[in-house]
């Protein structure tokens, strides 16, 4: 296990939950409570913890990325309907590939 990877992929998976609630607060005034995005944040650090500890599954750093962020993505895509599911799964997607990639790469 590497530490400076994981250290890296919760960092950039707290900076990606961070604008995504503020994506989510901006686009939909009023609309969302701050435990849901408490929760937003929540889920992409936990999306950066497991692309962290996944350095053992040698498959493409980019491929990982997206399969683990879809997979991560999908509880918190659930609850938020149809519309907003999707949204939360596809940036979580991205942020699953560029925390793998970046991970990979500095560490």
């Amino acid at each position: 296990m590497n530490v400076k990877r994981i250290i890296i992929a919760i960092v950039i998976g707290l900076l990606c939950g961070i604008f995504c609630a503020y994506g989510a607060a901006s686009k939909y005034p009023g609309q969302f409570e701050m435990l849901i995005l408490a929760s937003i944040v929540y889920n992409r650090i936990l999306l950066g913890f497991v692309i962290g500890i996944a350095d053992h599954i040698k498959v493409h750093p980019i491929l990982r990325g997206a399969i683990l962020g879809a997979i991560v993505s999908v509880a918190i895509g659930i609850p938020s309907g149809l519309s907003g599911g999707l949204t939360l799964v596809a940036f979580g997607t991205v942020y699953g590939i560029i925390a793998d990639f970046a991970a990979t790469r500095w560490s």
